[in-house]
């Protein structure tokens, strides 16, 4: 059986633990399974996600038994609500199931959260014997953030405590609000709460650091909690209680429910998972370990990363003196093969038209070529040889700028499959592609900026240039000259002028439509090409009929424009606008105004 899956934040314990386990079941079962996600998110910038979401446009659904789902691990620039949106809006799609989020429509393999924090509250309740307890939530937009709250309520009113909203701190699931926490939980006269519980291990881990930072000591001043069950837990001093959810289980579970479902059997949506207590130190129970081997782990771990520090200075340092693509893609595909983590990997580039490898190894051979393949194969036929196992698409991207992605085939011994290493090899290759691909053009150009900016098809803005403008109408989060909106404008039918008169009609369709964009634009309004048929206007809203008056004047210039072409096709566009509050909201509000203009195009599509 061959199925797709969407993971992110691969180098964190839980999606490492969850590919792992595909690896392992999709092995002794044999089955293929793609996972299309992330490995690193080098910063939140709204509009550099574009990189991202690159990868989840690469796989051709309908051509899996069936999909998984982790899309909690996908939270970065809404990669997560881009998706679900994708996946709701698609037809016949095969069996989707979601492990860890219930995500409404599709099947669920979730932790029986509320149990789970139920039993951890629990015994922390009886261990601290007094009603001096704090509570950690983890993000205010996730379901199981408030399934676990409730498992702490119910554990405090069975013991006849009074839950306080004053000790309630509102977290994020990771490791940077230690600080943060700390001081909620400190009073005037300088004591914490006897208990603190935490929905999950990295912000219980954070935590207990900061508090010890402090002067506090654990379990004596106070007992801490979490939940997973992750690595740290058990090597951290002192360890962590916590809460077990194997991800081997969640694997299996989500594995054998698509098995069910293509054998023809009935399914039930919802399949919970129950946790295991493990109480350790950080609540008073005790962990047999080696405290000398203890500190000899967390001292290996030490010279780990400063091992990997200092591969960072040469990697980048040997980059920089990279001059052509040929030289970096050997780079990169020497370095990868170095790290003994793969079999096989494929550094894959991809524009409108087509898709190509730029390089590849396969065990101890490395190719550097130049081999186009179909927009719908993931790789070339003589590569695409695997039948069990899993591969790992990873999008090779720097900033707003998408190069391509890179295929990774483990080997099958390895352990771990992440790093640091890999995802600031994958980084810093994009980062040189990037900078080859300026000097070219700082070649070739006179005027450099409006080069760096412009769409070298319809003179247009690209993303970079929209990034640049837009941000120009902010100052300090918000705009104060103007209340503007943004309009997403996509061209209808690119795919069949391409296929039917070729791709420089195509390109030409798509001028049309810029010019008629363009020329319904009024003054400091501006337009940008973002990608393939896709345009994103900012509108100035200096009266009240402003949105209306911009799409009646592009349904009328396309009007016009079509009784010029005398290709046979007639040129056509799709819209949707949403005002923008703040800079905070600019990436909600393209999104809402993309879901309109996607409502458009699919009511038209219907009525063909």
């Amino acid at each position: 059986m061959k199925i797709c899956a969407f993971i992110g934040d691969m180098y964190r314990d839980y999606s490492a633990e969850i590919i792992k386990s595909l690896q392992k079941y999709a092995r002794s079962n044999g089955h293929l399974i793609d996972i299309f996600g992330n490995c690193t998110v080098p910063n939140e910038n709204p509009l550099h996600a574009e990189g991202l979401k690159s990868i989840l446009k690469i796989p051709d659904l309908n051509s899996y038994a069936g999909i998984i789902l982790c899309t909690d691990t996908l939270h970065h620039a809404g990669l997560d609500n881009v998706l679900l949106d994708t996946l709701v809006s698609a037809n016949n799609l095969p069996p989707i199931v979601s492990i860890r989020c219930d995500e409404e429509g599709f099947y669920n393999i979730v932790p029986n959260n509320r149990q789970i924090m139920h039993d951890v509250a629990q015994h922390a309740i009886a261990a601290c014997g007094c009603d001096d307890i704090g509570f950690v939530m983890g993000r205010d937009d996730l379901v199981d953030t408030w399934e676990r709250r409730a498992g702490f309520e119910d554990a405090m009113h069975e013991a006849g405590y009074e839950v306080r909203e004053d000790r309630i701190f509102h977290g994020n699931y990771w490791t940077d609000q230690g600080p943060q926490t700390a001081d909620f939980f400190t009073r005037e006269d300088g004591s914490i709460p006897k208990a603190i519980i935490c929905s999950n291990d990295y912000m219980a881990l954070a935590l207990m650091d900061e508090l010890a930072d402090r002067g506090f000591k654990i379990p004596q001043d106070t007992l801490i909690t979490g939940i997973d069950n992750l690595d740290p837990s058990f090597t951290h001093i002192p360890s962590l209680t916590t809460s077990e959810i194997p991800e081997d289980v969640l694997v299996c579970a989500a594995v054998e429910t698509l098995e069910k479902i293509n054998a023809g059997e009935s399914v039930d949506f919802y399949i919970t998972v129950p946790g295991r207590l493990i109480v350790r130190e950080s609540s008073g129970g005790t962990t047999e370990r080696d405290i000398a081997e203890a500190y000899q782990h967390l001292d290996f771990i030490q010279k780990m990363y400063n091992d990997i520090t200092i591969s960072f200075v040469q990697l980048s340092s040997a980059f920089e003196d990279v001059m052509t693509t040929e030289d970096c893609v050997t780079m990169e595909l020497n370095y990868i093969k170095d790290l003994k983590l793969f079999d096989q990997c494929y550094l894959c580039s991809f524009d409108e038209n087509s898709r190509n490898i730029m390089g590849y190894f396969d065990k101890d051979f490395i190719g550097v070529s130049d081999i186009e393949y179909s927009q719908e194969d993931l790789l070339p036929e003589q590569f695409d040889a695997k039948k069990d196992g899993i591969r790992i698409f990873l999008p090779i991207y720097f900033k707003n700028e998408v190069y391509g992605y890179t295929v990774l085939i483990f080997n099958p011994t390895v352990k771990d499959f992440f790093d640091e290493k890999l995802e600031y090899a994958l980084l810093i290759f994009a980062q040189t592609l990037n900078r080859l691909n300026l000097y070219k053009k700082l070649v070739e150009a006179n005027d450099i900026l409006d080069l760096y900016i412009r769409d070298a098809l319809t003179g247009l803005y690209n993303r970079r240039g929209f990034e640049k403008k837009i941000s120009a109408l902010f100052k300090d989060g918000t705009s104060d000259q103007y209340r503007i909106a943004v309009a997403s404008i996509d061209m209808d039918g690119l795919k069949m002028i391409n296929d039917n008169y070729g791709h420089a009609a195509g390109d030409n369709a798509i001028k049309c439509i810029a010019e008629c964009i363009e020329k319904s634009l009024n003054e400091n309004e501006f337009v940008a090409r973002m990608g393939g048929d896709e345009f994103e206007a900012v509108l100035i809203l200096d009266n009240p009929g402003r949105i209306g008056q911009f799409i009646r004047t592009i349904r009328g210039n396309i009007k016009e424009a079509n009784q010029h072409i005398d290709d046979g096709y007639g040129l056509s566009a799709s819209i949707g606008t949403c005002e923008v509050a703040d800079w905070n909201s600019l990436m909600e509000a393209m999104n809402k105004a993309d879901k309109i203009m996607y409502v458009e195009k699919k009511t038209k599509k219907a009525g063909r």
